[in-house]
């Protein structure tokens, strides 16, 4: 082997061990930073919100994108469940909440696999969730029906899934549907509570 081969094998694996440190190391890292900042910063209007977690969801990195947005879709839920206590709440700002949960998670639903898969489908079923309660939307509902049955066919039998299926059926006056997860919650888990629900079904 000469020299210039070397050389070339040289500058090779060092361009290579660079492009390692800085997309599985660095990039992870400042993402992480960005992530800790922004969940630290006080936030005082809409537009201030959007750009932080714009900005932090944009931030390019291999890793965590898929645990930022599970993390990102609970704030989503908490802001709108807090919304639906006001009286006069904001129907266009849990609107928009919701787009926003749809921007983000969309896309990794669609791939159909990453990080945390199950719980971003949670999460993100919980955001339809909150907003069918406040706003009582046919169409919110059924992507909460929708995200909650998916979320078991991933996690078959998982007790997230499972008992909040069972509550939004309820919620949405589905008995015969609510009747077959509460019966396969019984099956599963032989749940008391559920089984005195099913009888007054």
């Amino acid at each position: 082997m000469n020299s210039l081969t070397k050389k070339i094998i040289a500058i090779t694996l060092s361009l290579f061990i660079a492009y390692l440190i800085y997309y599985g190391s660095f990039l992870p890292f400042r993402k992480a930073q960005k992530y800790i900042k922004t969940r630290e910063t006080q936030v005082n209007s809409l537009d201030q919100f959007n750009a932080l977690y714009d900005g932090l969801l944009n931030y390019p990195s291999p890793v965590g994108q898929d645990e930022i947005v599970s993390a990102y879709l609970e704030i989503l839920s908490i802001l709108i469940d807090r919304e639906a206590s006001n009286k006069n709440f904001n129907e266009q700002l849990v609107r928009h909440l919701v787009g926003k949960a749809e921007e983000w998670a969309g896309p990794i639903i669609e791939k159909g696999a990453g990080f945390s898969f199950s719980k971003i489908i949670f999460n993100f079923a919980n955001v339809y969730r909150s907003a069918t309660i406040v706003l009582q939307d046919e169409e919110y509902y059924k992507k909460a029906i929708r995200f909650y049955a998916l979320g078991l066919e991933y996690s078959p039998d998982r007790t997230i899934f499972l008992y909040n299926l069972f509550d939004m059926y309820r919620f949405g006056g589905d008995k015969e549907n609510a009747r077959k997860i509460g019966e396969r919650i019984m099956k599963v888990y032989k749940d008391e509570k559920v089984g005195q629900i099913l009888q007054d079904l």
